[in-house]
């Protein structure tokens, strides 16, 4: 009876620990999760073409963001690093098709399947953090993520642009602003 005890609470132990390592958030997982959490919407998207100003779009996600990002003038290779827009003479259109190759799914996105070379994820049950690394023949980029577990599964809820001090943040309601970071 003892020996049939220990195998039971060993059981138990084993399971519990499996189960809070599926918990976490996986580089694989992540990959998964970020096209979508990056992207902007096809019908803010088509509200962007026809009036390219971004304060008429209250969800700021980060490839609304990116659009609207102005380089620095003197960018310096960390900078290049967390996103460029590759060649000299690049059309909105360009960029715009780039983006949209998700749009059958309803967004358009700089970070697309694709497109991720590398991802990583250091992750507990509750919160994950990563770098997402994603190239195009357009432009390429390396944003940190975190994310957080929710009752319905893993969530993206920030993105951030050190080198141009901002971050991109999801509120509870699905939206997304754009805030500073303040002295970072």
């Amino acid at each position: 009876m003892k020996q049939l005890t220990i195998s039971v609470v060993v059981l138990l132990a084993l399971s519990a620990a499996a189960n809070a390592q599926q918990a976490k958030l996986t580089a694989e997982q992540a990959r998964k999760l970020l096209p979508k959490a990056a992207g902007i919407s096809n019908y803010d998207l088509r509200i962007l073409s026809e009036n390219p100003r971004p304060d008429a779009i209250k969800n700021k996600s980060l490839s609304l963001v990116l659009l609207a990002l102005r380089p620095p003038k003197n960018p310096d290779a960390d900078a290049n690093k967390e996103f460029q827009i590759l060649g000299e003479k690049i059309n909105f259109s360009d960029i715009a098709d780039a983006i949209s190759i998700s749009k059958d799914m309803g967004y358009a996105s700089f970070i697309q399947s694709k497109y991720i070379t590398d991802c990583t994820c250091e992750s507990t049950a509750e919160r994950a953090e990563g770098v997402v690394s994603f190239k195009s023949e357009w432009f390429s980029g390396r944003i940190p993520f975190v994310a957080q577990a929710t009752k319905k599964g893993w969530v993206i809820t920030e993105f951030l642009l050190p080198r141009y001090k901002t971050r991109v943040v999801r509120g509870k309601d699905g939206v997304w602003s754009q805030e500073d970071l303040k002295g970072k």
